[in-house]
């Protein structure tokens, strides 16, 4: 073989390996790809899932609760020996309840939906005095709460006047927020959202929601008015409602957490003058509205999508008219 022939012989090898190496190169990477969205598919099907096994769960949940109020209608939450029954209890107690449906476990909590401050039009003043007079507000919430006075004040009053810190139409208007303001009682609760500042005095919780305020239901639904209810109260409400020491306040919301991990009665973890001072401001008796939170099991994490929803609660037979008019409805 002479070595024209040898030289070309080489070169077709080294072209084919060329060939297998680049082909190599390009299959680890369409593999790689694969196996991403393969990960990135699965998990979006699993949260699609999550979605249909909620809303499967909320349906049981309603009926599970009209039960339980059906054989027990007289019970307190906060007052019932859980050991002395061989089934599960179901009441707007902020007690955490696993379910499994179809195969599948679900965490739920049930706290009643006449809950948190009442931010109305003629109630929003008195929370915030409230906030301004306690005894360790400084000169900067004092002047936060005012500014959030007058805005809110301003986004609700029927005239166009506008209060040293507040706001009216061509502000509204100047930030591309028009045709606000209200002028008129909210339709939603989250139209407090458009008030500057009031985040600032009421933060938004885990799930980016404003739980401490109470929700506006829609029209025809229910009233949410009357006294909130204490399973679910903050510890800035409890403060402020009963006007506590740090001690009482800590002895307190040990208490609420004793009953709603292990359910070990207040009457056991409160003494009496404590605990009628608490009952004095917020409610142990179920109003009839159920906020529902259903999410995954902490302890068997998982894409999940979560749901909050709130309505009136019915009877065994069913919702008057088979029609169910939800409050809220909201996938986290």
């Amino acid at each position: 073989m002479t070595k024209r022939r040898i030289f070309r012989h080489n070169a077709a090898l080294i072209s084919v390996l060329c060939l297998i190496f680049t082909a190599g190169i390009l299959t680890a990477a369409t593999l790689a790809i694969s196996q991403s969205g393969t990960f990135s598919i699965a998990a979006h099907v699993e949260l699609q899932r999550s979605m249909l096994v909620a809303e499967g769960v909320a349906n049981r949940i309603q009926f599970l609760l009209a039960a339980d109020r059906d054989m027990n209608p007289n019970d307190k939450p906060g007052e019932v020996d859980y050991t002395t029954f061989e089934h599960d209890r179901y009441m707007a107690d902020g007690v955490k309840h696993t379910i499994e449906y179809h195969g599948e476990e679900v965490s739920f909590t049930v706290h009643d939906t006449v809950k948190g401050w009442d931010m109305s039009r003629t109630n929003f003043q008195k929370v915030l005095d409230m906030i301004a007079n306690q005894d360790d507000a400084g000169d900067d919430v004092v002047d936060l709460v005012n500014q959030v006075s007058h805005r809110l004040g301003d986004y609700l009053d029927t005239d166009d006047d506008i209060k040293e810190y507040g706001q009216e139409a061509t502000d509204y208007e100047d930030q591309l927020k028009k045709p606000l303001p209200r002028n008129a009682d909210m339709q939603f609760r989250e139209e407090l959202l458009y008030i500057e500042g009031f985040t600032e005095l009421f933060p938004l919780d885990k799930n980016g929601r404003l739980s401490s305020i109470r929700l506006i239901p829609p029209e025809n639904t229910s009233s949410l008015s009357g006294t909130p209810g204490l399973f679910a109260a903050t510890r800035e409400m409890i403060e402020l409602e009963c006007d506590l020491s740090e001690d009482e306040l800590d002895t307190v919301m040990d208490a609420l957490d004793r009953w709603k991990n292990e359910q070990e009665l207040l009457s056991d973890t409160l003494d009496e003058e404590l605990l009628a001072k608490i009952k004095s401001k917020f409610s142990t008796v179920e109003s009839g509205a159920y906020t529902v939170e259903i999410s995954s099991p902490s302890d068997k994490p998982r894409p999940f999508r979560k749901l909050i929803f709130s309505y009136a609660g019915f009877e065994v037979s069913g919702p008057e008219d088979q029609n169910l008019r939800y409050m809220e409805w909201n996938f986290l």
